[in-house]
C-alpha cells in the first residue's frame, strides 16, 4: 500500500479561491438563513484547513465538510451550490490518498449525503448530478495521483541514469589518465635508468637516452593537455586518433628503445585492424609493458598477438609473460588491472592477469566482432 502524499504548499491560495467563491456563489444565488450560511461557512473553512494541514490523512477534512454542507443545504434545500465544496475535497482526497479502497469509500460517503437528503429527507434538490459529480472526482483525484507517482518515479529513475552516467565517465576519465601517465613515467623511467647506467662510459648513448626520455615527456605534456582542454570545452573538437593494430609495432619499438627486452610475435594480420577491438588490444598491451618497466625493468618480455578465426567473426588473442625477476608477493594490480580488465569484459572479451614462477602473465581475449578493417 503506498502512502499518503503531501499536498503542496501551493494548494492552499487555491483552495481558499474555491471556498471563498462557493460560499459566495451560494449565498447569492439561493440565498439560506443563518444557520444554514454559517453552516457553510465552516464547511468551506474546513476545505482550506485541508491546504493548511498538508500531511494530514483525508478521511477528517472529508466528514466535517460532508457533515457540514449537509446542514447548510439539508434545512430547507438552500445553499445547494455549496456542494461543490465536497466536490472540491473530495477531489484532493482522491489526489493524495494512498489507498484505492480508502478513497472509494470515502467518495461513498459523500455521494450518499445529496442521496440522503432529497430521498429520506425529501429536499428539494437533484441528487444525482451530485453524484455524479463526487464519482468523477474520484475518477480524476486517482488519475491524477498515478500521473504525480509516474512523474517522481520518472525524476528518480532520471537522476538515478545521471548518477551512473557520471560514475561510468569518471571511471573512463581515470582509466584514461591513468594509461597516459602510467605509459609515460614508465618509458621515462627507462630512458633515464638507461642513461644512468651508462653516462660514465658513453656520455653520448647517455645524452640519447635522456634525449629520448625528454620527448617521451613534451609529448605526454601535449596529451595531457588536450584531455584538460576537451574536458573544459564544451564542444568536442577534433579528437586524437584511436590507436589500431598497426600501432603496435610501434609501441613495442618504443619500449625497446628504452631498453627493455620484448620478444614480440604478432600476427600480421592485427596491422590491419581497428576500431574498439584493436584501441583495447593497444591499451592492454601498453599498461602490461608499463608495468613492467615500473616493476622489473630487467625482466624479458615475451609478447603473443594472435588472431583466432576457428569461431564465428573470430576473436584476438594477447598473451604478455616477462621472465626473470619473480613478483612480490603483496603485488597487486592496482588501478591498472582494473582498466584493463574493464577494457576486455566492456567488449565482451575475457582478461586474467596474475603472478608465475619467475614473473608476471597477462592474458586477453577480445572479439573481432568489434573490430573494423582499416582503409
Amino acid at each position: 500500500m503506498r502512502p499518503d502524499t503531501t499536498l503542496s504548499r501551493d494548494e492552499l491560495p487555491f483552495l481558499l479561491a474555491s471556498a471563498v467563491l462557493i460560499v459566495v456563489v451560494a449565498q447569492w444565488s439561493e440565498p439560506g438563513s443563518g444557520v444554514s450560511f454559517v453552516a457553510l461557512v465552516l464547511a468551506g473553512l474546513v476545505c482550506v484547513a485541508r491546504g493548511v494541514f498538508r500531511r494530514a490523512p483525508s478521511e477528517p477534512f472529508v466528514v466535517a465538510v460532508v457533515a457540514a454542507v449537509g446542514v447548510a443545504v439539508g434545512r430547507n434545500g438552500e445553499l445547494e451550490v455549496g456542494q461543490f465544496l465536497v466536490v472540491v475535497v473530495l477531489l484532493y482526497a482522491a489526489w493524495h490518498t494512498g489507498s484505492t479502497t480508502r478513497s472509494i469509500v470515502m467518495t461513498v460517503v459523500a455521494a450518499a449525503m445529496p442521496w440522503f437528503l432529497a430521498t429520506v429527507r425529501d429536499v428539494d434538490m437533484g441528487w444525482l448530478p451530485w453524484m455524479a459529480a463526487d464519482g468523477f472526482m474520484l475518477v480524476l483525484g486517482r488519475n491524477l495521483r498515478r500521473q504525480r507517482l509516474l512523474i517522481d518515479e520518472l525524476t528518480a529513475t532520471r537522476e538515478a541514469l545521471a548518477d551512473v552516467a557520471v560514475a561510468k565517465e569518471r571511471q573512463r576519465i581515470a582509466r584514461e589518465l591513468h594509461d597516459l601517465a602510467g605509459h609515460t613515467l614508465a618509458a621515462m623511467m627507462l630512458h633515464v635508468t638507461g642513461a644512468r647506467h651508462v653516462l660514465r662510459r658513453d656520455v653520448g648513448d647517455a645524452e640519447r637516452a635522456l634525449l629520448d626520455a625528454e620527448s617521451v615527456g613534451r609529448a605526454s605534456m601535449d596529451q595531457i593537455r588536450a584531455v584538460v582542454a576537451a574536458l573544459r570545452s564544451n564542444e568536442r573538437g577534433t579528437d586524437a586518433p584511436l590507436a589500431s593494430g598497426v600501432d603496435l609495432s610501434l609501441l613495442v619499438e618504443e619500449y625497446r628503445r628504452a631498453g627493455l627486452i620484448v620478444r614480440a610475435r604478432i600476427d600480421p594480420t592485427v596491422e590491419h585492424l581497428d576500431g574498439p577491438t584493436a584501441v583495447a588490444m593497444y591499451r592492454i598491451v601498453r599498461e602490461s609493458l608499463a608495468n613492467v618497466a615500473r616493476h622489473a625493468s630487467t625482466n624479458a618480455v615475451d609478447l603473443n598477438v594472435n588472431v583466432d578465426r576457428s569461431e564465428g567473426a573470430g576473436r584476438l588473442l594477447v598473451v604478455l609473460n616477462d621472465r626473470g625477476v619473480p613478483a612480490a608477493p603483496c603485488s597487486s594490480g592496482g588501478f591498472g588491472l582494473v582498466g584493463m580488465r574493464e577494457r576486455a569484459q566492456s567488449l565482451g572479451g575475457h582478461f586474467e592477469a596474475g603472478p608465475t614462477s619467475d614473473g608476471w602473465r597477462v592474458s586477453a581475449t577480445l572479439p573481432l566482432a568489434n573490430t573494423e578493417a582499416a582503409a
